[in-house]
């Protein structure tokens, strides 16, 4: 029996059989408890995550059909605000077309009228004088700088309706160039006229009219128009027309 101090507390021992098996296959479990915690935390919270971001991108896409929708809506839109500014300037282009062209026949209308009374004189031969006669000489400006439409009308009065007027006329053009008075055929400066004596042959009147450019530094002062009737009588004229453009 082992030494026992007197008076001293003495602790029960307990004997305990010896088993290294059960002890490791223990620490072994402890061990894959810990790791299953691990585990499961480590996938809980990668389930939160998932989903939280997998909500995220639902509301993105969500969004980004919603702005395509809008986006489309956009464009229809605009499409159709193209479509009615079209429409509207067609419109306002069709209305000025109409208006544009309702004002050229009434100015055509108006033009027919001035010269039915101007044909009408003609024809009725009303003056003292008889046989070739200049009726009517106008000049006027071109879009072209140094351009002008001129148009020369010369009659038979006392026409009988069955006898031709025959001879020639002369047109020049009287100015001043360098200080110096100058004449210029009608042939000179107008394309439209090929002879200087301009052949006549008409029984009631005959038009003369063409266009005309001014050479550089010539400044116009009148018109000189000399006419020779051969048939049915002989007889000249010879009448100047200031260089007078209308207003």
């Amino acid at each position: 029996m082992p030494n026992v101090v007197k008076g001293s507390k003495q602790e029960r021992m307990v004997v305990v059989p010896y088993r290294p098996v059960r002890r490791l296959i223990l620490l072994a479990l402890s061990f894959l408890l810990v790791i299953a915690t691990a585990l499961g935390g480590f996938v809980y919270a990668y389930y939160q995550t998932a989903l939280r971001y997998g909500l995220r991108d639902a509301d993105q896409l969500s969004l980004a059909q919603q702005v395509e929708k809008l986006e489309a809506e956009n464009l229809s839109l605009s499409r159709q605000v193209t479509v009615l500014d079209r429409s509207n300037a067609m419109d306002r282009k069709v209305a000025e077309d109409m208006q544009g062209a309702v004002g050229s026949l009434r100015n055509r209308v108006a033009k027919l009228e001035q010269d039915i009374v101007f044909y009408r004189s003609v024809i009725s031969g009303d003056g003292d004088d008889t046989g070739l006669t200049i009726s009517n000489w106008e000049i006027a400006p071109t879009n072209d700088a140094d351009r002008y439409r001129y148009k020369l009308t010369l009659r038979q009065q006392d026409a009988d309706g069955d006898t031709f007027l025959i001879g020639h006329v002369n047109m020049n053009l009287v100015g001043r160039k360098d200080e110096e008075i100058t004449f210029l055929s009608i042939r000179d400066i107008s394309s439209d006229q090929e002879e200087n004596d301009i052949k006549l042959r008409f029984k009631f009147f005959q038009i003369i009219e063409g266009e005309l450019i001014l050479p550089f530094g010539f400044i116009p002062e009148r018109i000189q128009i000399i006419g020779v009737e051969k048939s049915p009588i002989q007889k000249s004229l010879d009448q100047s027309f200031d260089w007078v453009l209308p207003e």
